[in-house]
């Protein structure tokens, strides 16, 4: 938990940051800003405690305009931007229930107990482009390795280290939380391959989620229609992504018109049998986006979790 006492001042930082050239801070701004919050925690923090920092922030007596004093060309009064914080926060309450996040970043220390129990195979930048997330180097010396501390929607904590070109996944040892559990889990919910990811645990299932309550590609197809709007990102995620579809008697796969319902998860899936009445749990196989689109005819596609706001029909060009 982020509790150091200026911690709601990193959050209003990086939401006036955010901010700090628009010429209204209009109410259309103030959600798309509590959406950002919400779907991109600032570093360290979790929306939960993002929603806790602006609230101690209104309440607080220091001057919001000393936190990122404003450029010249777009002046604040105080009270513009305590309004607009109020407005953010209030825009985060009506966007409950929140979704849930493939992952959060944490900060502080290294764990004394850590083991490593994967290794990344690729440097410190490209897992920062592919996860969207910064590693931090300590307050040490810049000879101490970049990292990035995690905590996973599995509820695991694993740390990122940069050592020789390389990054290592680490975790610390939970009684009861088997190690290859973790590493599927942050497998899931990173979106990196088991191709690009070595195995130190010997025993990583590559069709589990690890436990995990959702995944990179959910993540980042509920990213795109919320905040960007439809891009090629997806596209590639969904091409390395295991996706689980219901399996059927002979070969081939089940579609509805010229789609193939494919899930992120499992329980996705059982969910959808479910609501068209089937009683007995699914029979369902696993394989990557690519790989179904092999397996579909010419013609059809793929449509990833149907029946959520997020919903997305691919075919071999690209999204729909």
């Amino acid at each position: 938990m982020t509790s150091a006492p200026e911690s709601w001042q990193r959050v209003l930082w990086a939401l006036l940051y955010s901010v700090q050239y628009e010429q209204r801070l209009t109410d259309a701004l103030a959600r798309s800003r509590a959406l950002a919050l919400i779907l991109e925690p600032v570093h360290g923090f979790s929306p939960e405690e993002e929603h806790a920092a602006l609230g101690a922030a209104l309440e607080s007596a220091a001057p919001l305009s000393e936190i990122l004093p404003p450029p010249p060309e777009t002046p604040r009064a105080e009270e513009e931007l305590r309004d607009f914080a109020e407005r953010v926060r209030r825009h985060m309450d009506e966007l409950r229930p929140w979704p849930d996040l493939p992952f959060v970043t944490r900060l502080g220390p290294l764990w004394e107990d850590s083991a490593v129990i994967g290794r990344v195979r690729m440097g410190h930048m490209e897992v920062t482009e592919r996860i969207r997330r910064h590693f931090q180097r300590p307050e040490t010396g810049d000879d101490a390795p970049a990292r990035l501390l995690l905590r996973l929607s599995s509820g695991d904590e694993v740390a990122l280290v940069e050592r020789g070109g390389r990054v290592d996944v680490l975790t610390r040892p939970e009684p009861g939380r088997a190690p290859e559990d973790v590493l599927a889990a942050f497998l899931f919910t990173t979106g990196l391959t088991p191709g690009e990811v070595q195995d130190l645990t010997g025993g990583a299932n590559p069709a589990s989620t690890g436990g995990a309550r959702t995944g990179w590609l959910a993540y980042m197809l509920r990213r795109e229609v919320s905040l960007d709007g439809p891009g090629t990102v997806p596209f590639r995620v969904f091409l390395r992504t295991r996706l689980y579809c219901q399996a059927t008697g002979s070969p081939g796969v089940v579609a509805v018109g010229r789609l193939v319902p494919a899930f992120t998860m499992p329980e996705a899936l059982a969910g959808y049998a479910a609501g068209k009445g089937e009683t007995e749990p699914p029979r369902y196989f696993s394989a990557t986006g690519r790989d179904l689109l092999d397996l579909v005819p010419e013609g059809y596609g793929v449509l990833v979790d149907p029946g959520t706001g997020y919903a997305t029909a691919f075919d071999r060009d690209g999204p729909r």
